[in-house]
């Protein structure tokens, strides 16, 4: 069973001219939604208000917590009505808050599976992107979904001879310009992105969203996004309750 719609979210904010690593700008759902009388509740309210800000060095670093200098990304609900709780957070990599430009779209969502994705969109082109991916825009040039299409076939391929098969993790199928490939994990080049899939998703209740990196190489530092997407699979959001 999925995580209830009051628990979600998917915003987006536009970046505001000299940004640097701290700022603050509105951010708003990207399809807002009613019910005909009412606009439903997510986590943090429709129009929620994002603070980014220092979040310092990592405390204790290792190998599912780089030693690098963080950000943590605050949205504050601006109305309680219809939020169900006042804040929430997360952390990437400083080095990714440093390559936004003003008027990039910064997509961010909390998905049915509790994972988070982020992504960074100029131009229609996908700078950034890192978490649970297949829930966020990825621009013109750059696409990512779980192959359910051919989970589905090799499944029943299976289940010629184990009636109950089934696959506990779904590769990511990944694609650039004409290359495709689909991955449960590892480092691969594809046109002028860097692509890290730390993992694909896992079957259950409610699941667990896959995890990748993505990198435009000469926008965004790859060690960083790689990082990001470290913190985005091995940290759990924060909230803030009213």
């Amino acid at each position: 069973m999925a995580i209830s719609p009051e628990c979600t979210f998917e915003y987006v904010a536009e970046i505001p001219d000299h940004a640097g690593v701290n700022f603050s700008c509105d951010a708003s759902s990207r399809f807002p939604e009613n019910d005909g009388h009412r606009t439903l509740p997510r986590l943090v309210g429709p129009t929620p208000r994002l603070h980014v800000e220092d979040a310092g060095p990592t405390p204790n670093p290792g190998p599912r917590s780089p030693a690098t200098r963080r950000s943590r990304l605050r949205l504050v609900a601006s109305d309680p009505r219809n939020a169900t709780v006042a804040e929430s957070s997360f952390i990437l990599d400083q080095g990714v808050i440093s390559a936004l430009r003003p008027r990039d779209l910064l997509h961010m969502v909390r998905t049915g599976c509790g994972g988070t994705g982020v992504s960074v969109i100029r131009s229609d082109q996908l700078i950034f992107a890192a978490g649970a991916i297949t829930q966020v825009p990825l621009g013109c040039d750059f696409a990512a979904r779980i192959p359910i299409d051919l989970v589905r076939q090799a499944k029943d391929v299976f289940r010629t001879r184990d009636t109950t098969f089934e696959f506990a993790e779904y590769p990511i199928e990944i694609r650039a310009s004409s290359a495709i490939h689909i991955l449960y994990r590892g480092r691969i080049e594809l046109d002028c992105f860097a692509v890290w899939v730390l993992h694909g998703h896992y079957r259950g209740l409610p699941g667990v969203d896959e995890c990748l990196s993505v990198a435009r190489k000469g926008s965004c530092p790859v060690v960083d996004a790689n990082a990001s997407a470290l913190f985005l699979d091995s940290e759990t959001s924060e909230w803030n309750q009213w």
